[in-house]
């Protein structure tokens, strides 16, 4: 009786196993790196489940399964590539629409500093300082800071060319 049993169990394990073999089997006979990973998460989903019992009949339908799923990913990663190409090098702008370009201030005081350079504070509490080494012509009263290229400033004055590069300190 005992040895019924061992060789009934033994011929149900050879079963199992085989039927998992074959499955592995049509995995591994997949070409594409993607489907194949994709039928064999299929297998393991149906393993870990408690679903063993697999016929041969099944094992085309996940591999088919493993295909759509693969195609799948790839045109939602093909889809992703062409909006971040679409966007590329419009980043910065697209954040800039909503901002101000150019605000007009009224200046409260200015100092010059060593080596020539100015500190400005500003009526609405804002302090500057300039970080290039330009000259700049404090005639009028009507000036404005402008936004520049890669997060830059400059002060400028109403109907004058010059301008200067400044930086924001409080």
């Amino acid at each position: 009786m005992h040895k019924l049993f061992v060789g009934m169990a033994a011929v149900a394990f050879s079963a199992t196993s085989f039927a998992q073999q074959s499955g592995l089997e049509a995995c591994a006979e997949i070409e594409d790196s993607l489907e194949r990973l994709v039928c064999y998460d299929n297998l393991a989903k149906k393993e870990q489940s408690g679903e063993r019992k697999r016929q041969d009949r099944e094992l085309p339908e996940q591999a088919r399964k493993g295909k759509q799923k693969a195609a799948e990913m790839k045109e939602k990663a093909q889809e992703r590539r062409e909006r971040a190409s679409d966007r590329f090098g419009f980043e910065h702008k697209e954040k800039e629409e909503t901002e101000d370009e150019r605000v007009n201030v009224t200046l409260a005081e200015r100092e010059e500093g060593p080596y020539g350079k100015w500190r400005i504070t500003l009526k609405n509490g804002q302090v500057w300082k300039q970080t290039d080494s330009g000259y700049f012509s404090w005639e009028g009263d009507a000036y404005y800071i402008e936004r520049g290229a890669l997060n830059s400033f400059f002060f400028g004055r109403e109907g004058s060319n010059r301008r200067m590069r400044v930086q924001r300190v409080k």
